[in-house]
């Protein structure tokens, strides 16, 4: 089985640039939270401009607006280096390098797809002990997800059907929905635990990757049983 994961909130645990921004924010007397928000609201509006803005200028551009949106003067647009480095240094959480080791001893190959460039990628690779076959970042594409043109990139250069293919990820939003609407199968890992909108399943859910192994051999076993029954991912 081909899969395909989305990166940032499903396999690296991106807390740490949260820290990041509140240990600035705690030694400048600047609240924390408002600039948390900030920070990702304008990555988002940023991202889906006319044209595409490299990974890394565009976090650049976007510590300019949070500047100019907190009055900060230059704050965080100095902490730039930081900011970035955090990105460089994230983690997995707990249970990926296991899960992902697991995954490649029973055959599947995995590839990565971020909305992250491919400098950054580098470094998170080596956290993740390099297990995926390929990555498909902005860089590649062209643009960001959710737009569909991402997807449609990735499915064209590995020649993904229902058959052969389950995409995993976290961001309901950047993942989920353009994963329904291109009619991939899909698995939500809901590690806040929300409520994910009906309209756009079938999809399985779990909180984390544990359940993944030992859910994908179920499906492969009922797959050589009965291989007329198209198993949903629901």
């Amino acid at each position: 089985m081909i899969l395909t994961f989305d990166c940032y909130g499903t396999l690296l645990d991106t807390s740490s640039i949260n820290e990041c921004i509140s240990n600035i924010c705690y030694e400048n007397n600047v609240n924390s939270q408002l600039a948390i928000n900030a920070f990702f609201s304008y990555e988002d509006r940023l991202m889906y401009s006319d044209e595409i803005i490299p990974y890394e200028k565009l976090i650049r551009k976007n510590l300019q607006f949070m500047d100019m949106d907190l009055d900060t003067d230059d704050l965080f647009l100095s902490n730039y280096k930081a900011i970035l480095q955090a990105y460089y240094d994230l983690k997995p959480f707990p249970e990926v390098t296991s899960v992902l080791e697991d995954l490649k001893k029973a055959g599947h190959s995995l590839y990565l797809m971020s909305n992250s460039s491919s400098q950054i990628m580098q470094y998170n690779l080596q956290t993740m002990n390099k297990d995926f076959d390929d990555v498909f970042t902005a860089d590649d594409t062209g643009c960001y997800k959710p737009q569909l043109e991402f997807f449609s990139f990735v499915q064209r250069n590995l020649n993904l059907n229902n058959n052969n293919h389950l995409h995993i990820a976290k961001g309901f939003w950047w993942d989920i929905v353009p994963c329904a609407k291109i009619g991939w199968k899909k698995i939500w890992i809901n590690r806040n635990r929300i409520n994910g909108l009906k309209e756009y399943q079938p999809y399985k859910e779990f909180n984390d990757l544990r359940a993944l192994p030992t859910y994908l051999k179920t499906s492969s076993r009922l797959r050589t049983k009965y291989p007329d029954h198209h198993q949903k991912p629901e």
